[in-house]
């Protein structure tokens, strides 16, 4: 459709993420012509009262071939299942036929499409060969989901790869890592994921070799986020994979009040389906349970999915603002308690869930979800 209005009960708008009740959006050729309250929109238009408008959220770290082999292991622990070379898991990359991975990689991609993802940022595995498969994948997807291929050095390395996802910083020489990160933007690396991996000096090789960002942070010190803040390096969490894999707890309230550029993933696709809201809740929880029960901690989570993980990447977040694209969910709300929550943040996100999908919006292109 070249024109359509949308009617919401309340929005999210601009990249302050103020809220906004009894909203108009009217979308022209793919990008909000204006955004007024009241009752300025049409009989016809999209959605009601009873709906949210919400930008496109991120999930900032996935290993997608993983879903070619969901609940692998799950009597394993972490480095048994998935170090390389000789975890579990890249016996199970090298075994699998690659038509089924292609397809297990375009079926978790889907399935990030339908939970109403605007971006995924993919770790692969195997090179270049890893990053060919996944662009093969996404080849055939609906309009909307943009896929960031991360790719580390291996067979026909750096052919599909759109940036650097290393396992351990700790693997590469120095000189080496350098001159990767220099090269391939952007450049990623899990780091402190477990205590001995930090005692080992990951991050300081990390920061060497000034990676943009890096993922999991698990056992990180009020220390090490300070120096992340300062150099503006992103972090990436991934609470629900960590807790899974019995390694520990981030220091997400500590993050969240140093105020490092935070943004969340769902990783391994075997264990942990791409619902970013989930992780979200969790995030919320586990923070409280470290202390921070300010009213802003949810906003500023609700930021590390919808607008960090883009910053991240230097790209420009998808926000409902006049003039930018068209690219937001639309989620019914009815029965939720969001509209007489007193705190509206929180509300969001401990009562939106992937059930609540109800419209998908692509610049011009709609799309109905089915829960």
């Amino acid at each position: 459709m070249d024109r359509f209005s949308i009617r919401v009960g309340y929005a999210l708008i601009g990249l302050s993420l103020d809220v906004w009740r009894d909203v108009c959006i009217h979308v022209s050729n793919g990008f909000i012509e204006s955004i007024e309250r009241g009752g300025s929109c049409s009989s016809d238009s999209i959605g009601g009262l009873s709906f949210i408008a919400l930008p496109q959220p991120g999930n900032a770290h996935v290993h997608s071939a993983d879903h070619s082999f969901p609940e692998y292991g799950i009597n394993l622990d972490l480095r048994d299942l998935v170090a390389p070379p000789h975890g579990i898991k890249h016996k199970l990359l090298e075994s699998t036929p690659i038509a089924e991975l292609i397809s297990g990689i375009r079926e978790f991609y889907m399935l990030s499409w339908l939970s109403g993802l605007g971006l995924i940022i993919d770790f692969r595995e195997g090179g270049g060969l890893g990053c060919k498969l996944a662009v093969n994948a996404r080849s055939n997807l609906p309009p909307g989901l943009e896929v960031t291929i991360l790719g580390r050095p291996g067979p026909e390395w750096p052919e599909g790869c759109e940036g650097l996802g290393v396992s351990s910083p700790l693997d590469y020489d120095i000189g080496l890592l350098r001159d990767l990160s220099n090269k391939f933007k952007p450049s990623m690396a899990h780091v402190a994921e477990t205590t001995e991996d930090r005692l080992r000096g990951d991050l300081e090789r990390a920061l060497e070799a000034k990676l943009d960002a890096i993922v999991h942070g698990t056992h990180l010190s009020r220390e090490d986020l300070i120096v992340l803040k300062e150099r503006n390096i992103g972090l990436i969490m991934c609470p629900r994979s960590n807790l899974w894999h019995n390694i520990g707890t981030p220091p997400i309230a500590e993050a969240l009040r140093i105020g490092v550029l935070l943004a969340l993933g769902t990783d391994n696709a075997s264990w942990i389906p791409p619902d970013i809201w989930g992780e979200a809740q969790q995030v919320l929880l586990l923070a409280r349970s470290q202390g921070l029960k300010e009213e802003w901690a949810a906003k500023k989570i609700i930021e590390s999915i919808l607008i960090n993980p883009y910053l991240i990447i230097r790209k420009e977040p998808p926000v409902i603002e006049e003039g930018k694209r068209a690219k937001m969910i639309i989620y019914n709300i009815e029965g939720t308690g969001i509209p007489k929550a007193r705190e509206i943040y929180h509300a969001i996100v401990k009562r939106i869930n992937l059930s609540k999908i109800a419209i998908r919006i692509d610049n011009s292109k709609i799309s109905t979800i089915k829960a």
